[in-house]
């Protein structure tokens, strides 16, 4: 089956800049062709860039004058392309540079020809922020007169994906014995919210923060048929892309907190452990912009609580489209 990607249009105001006339630009609108690694206003799997989505995109003609700024696109369902509210329209020559942001909803990012997109203390904290795919892109056109019928432009991740999923030891089912363990409570501490980005790259984080995402409830770790565990994922978010901290008084870490009901020779004790905490900085030492780290916890007895944390790259999606 022949994949279909979903292709942006953007067109280029002539009418808006005092250094283009009427006689400098054509009839042709401008187009692009984006693709997303992931979608953009949640953290959602594939590569198609969602049609329910809103961008928001600048050009640059030359690499320097203004074309058009801010404009936001959304779908044009007539074209199947995305398109800004006022039709925009290619330049007879020249190039144009393309950088937008999405979601268009994103607050406190701006875009210019130097940095491309930019943020000043940027902050994932909430629940919103931390489901909100933050993205940027850049296409260029070196030569408008032969311009492509549409441009693409692919959407890059600015945040780390982080995902935590638990488990029960896998050695305490057997046939004298059966175990019955529940997760309790899930905290990440002491991890970095506010950054600035410009041109792809993240700087000056700060503020330290602590996130609940389990407190006061219980998730059963469960064995299957097998007598294996189940793995069960609590949670999974956006942050700040960061190196995790290794300092005495700042130490990026996750608490966890369980109860265990034990059966032994038809005899079942019961107890919960006090909260374990356990520092997050081992094979892996940062988080980095476009990439899954996943941590699964698998949980014992007194306090054995081991984890592997492994790492999974966002690919860019191929356009198929190259521009030169």
């Amino acid at each position: 089956m022949k994949t279909r990607h979903a292709y942006l249009t953007v067109v280029a105001a002539a009418f808006l800049l005092s250094a283009c006339t009427i006689s400098e630009i054509t009839s042709s609108k401008i187009s692009f062709a984006p693709v997303a690694s992931k979608a953009t206003r949640a953290i959602i799997t594939g590569t198609v860039y969602p049609e329910t989505e809103h961008f928001v995109v600048s050009a640059f003609h030359d690499g320097a004058a203004p074309y058009f700024e801010r404009l936001e696109a959304s779908y044009n369902s007539t074209i199947a392309l995305w398109a800004t509210s006022t039709d925009q329209y290619w330049p007879l020559g020249g190039s144009l540079t393309f950088k937008a942001y999405s979601p268009a909803s994103a607050t406190g990012l701006s875009i210019d020809q130097t940095n491309g997109v930019t943020a000043t203390d940027y902050t994932v904290q909430s629940t919103t922020e931390m489901t909100t795919d933050l993205c940027y892109a850049t296409a260029t056109v070196a030569d408008c007169s032969t311009h492509p019928e549409s441009v693409p432009l692919t959407f890059s991740h600015a945040l780390s994906q982080v995902v935590f999923r638990v488990k029960a030891a896998d050695y305490y089912n057997n046939a004298n014995s059966t175990v019955n363990l529940s997760l309790k409570g899930l905290s990440l501490n002491n991890i970095y919210t506010v950054g600035d980005f410009a041109d792809g790259t993240w700087s000056n984080q700060e503020s330290l923060h602590d996130f609940t995402f389990l407190s006061n409830a219980s998730l059963a770790l469960t064995y299957n048929a097998q007598n294996e565990p189940d793995i069960d994922t609590v949670c999974t978010y956006l942050f700040l892309p960061q190196t995790l901290s290794s300092a005495v008084d700042a130490t990026a870490s996750l608490t966890v907190s369980y109860s265990i009901a034990q059966t032994l020779n038809s005899a079942t004790f019961t107890f919960e452990n006090a909260p374990v905490t356990i520092p997050l900085r081992g094979t892996i030492t940062q988080w980095e912009p476009g990439k899954k780290y996943i941590y699964t916890l698998s949980i014992g007895l007194n306090d054995n609580i081991t984890f592997t944390a492994t790492t999974d790259v966002w690919t860019a999606a191929e356009a198929g489209v190259t521009v030169e």
